[in-house]
């Protein structure tokens, strides 16, 4: 297995499983590498050139970043680092890390935007709304209560192409179709509301202050994804067209192999279509 040759790296915890969903969205093939605490000296030994190099940190100690001060010097241009962080990471740290990388994401709601970074790090334009191509779109509703927000999203959808039906609450809304939904988070039944739209319609979930707890919540109540509000009008037009175009996708396709694992010694290789895991 050539670890040099792959162009995305991955380096976390991978026993946390909110971790391995993020790792799982990346849409290239990726070296897996598990380090839930502070890197190791040889962490980077292999690191092929060029390369994108994707981080999630609970933590940002001094330690990690003068490793990847060092790592960045040594590849002035031709190294790209997007980190993911957690809920916890002081705002000093975050500043002192901030020059050290070319993204930053919050780990709540990484696995709906990272795709779309590390395809353009890859050199494949803005990812998926690179060529999006002329196929109509169908209507998309926005439901939120608050005008100023509603009509800010509706315009970034029209500008994107899709007709916008807007509306203040559900009440409003015709069945079916995708919807996205400011979630109003502090009212207690908004995992029941959108439960019950789930069921007849896509839904993007749009959460203030969002973190794995609400954003788990949402999921669990069938949001087809999830994003932080503010969002990057970028990341929700790459969300509205990957729901499309899977709506369009024929279900009758066949379930590839699961993953097998090989164990060398005291190392464990989980080996999938594109992906390397080194424990």
């Amino acid at each position: 297995m050539n670890a040099s040759g792959r162009s995305v790296w991955f380096v976390g915890d991978l026993d946390d499983p909110w971790v391995v969903g993020i790792v799982d969205a990346l849409p290239r093939a990726v070296l897996r590498i598990a380090c839930a605490g502070e890197w190791s000296d040889g962490i980077f030994h292999d690191l092929p050139d060029p390369v994108t190099l994707v981080i999630h940190r609970a933590l940002l100690t001094r330690h990690d970043a003068e490793r990847l001060a060092r790592l960045r010097k040594e590849r002035s241009t031709s190294l790209r680092v997007i980190l993911c962080v957690g809920p916890h990471i002081r705002y000093a740290d975050l500043v002192r890390w901030s020059p050290l990388v070319d993204v930053i994401l919050p780990e709540a709601t990484a696995r709906e935007t990272i795709a779309r970074h590390v395809a353009c790090s890859v050199g494949v334009g803005e990812g998926r709304g690179e060529g999006r191509g002329t196929t109509p779109r169908p209507a998309i509703d926005v439901v939120s209560s608050n005008y100023e927000l509603r009509e800010a999203l509706a315009d970034v959808c029209i500008s994107a192409g899709y007709p916008v039906r807007k509306a203040v609450d559900w009440a409003e809304v015709e069945p079916g179709g995708l919807a996205i939904w400011d979630v109003p988070v502090l009212e207690p039944d908004w995992g029941r509301a959108l439960a019950r739209r789930a069921q007849i319609g896509m839904v993007v979930a749009l959460i203030g202050l969002a973190d794995r707890v609400l954003v788990g919540q949402a999921r669990a109540q069938g949001a087809s994804a999830c994003l932080e509000l503010p969002c990057d009008p970028v990341d929700l037009i790459d969300v509205l067209d990957r729901l499309c175009a899977s709506s369009r996708l024929d279900r009758t396709h066949g379930v590839p192999p699961p993953p097998w694992v090989l164990r060398r010694g005291s190392h464990k290789v989980v080996v999938e279509p594109g992906n390397e895991t080194y424990n």
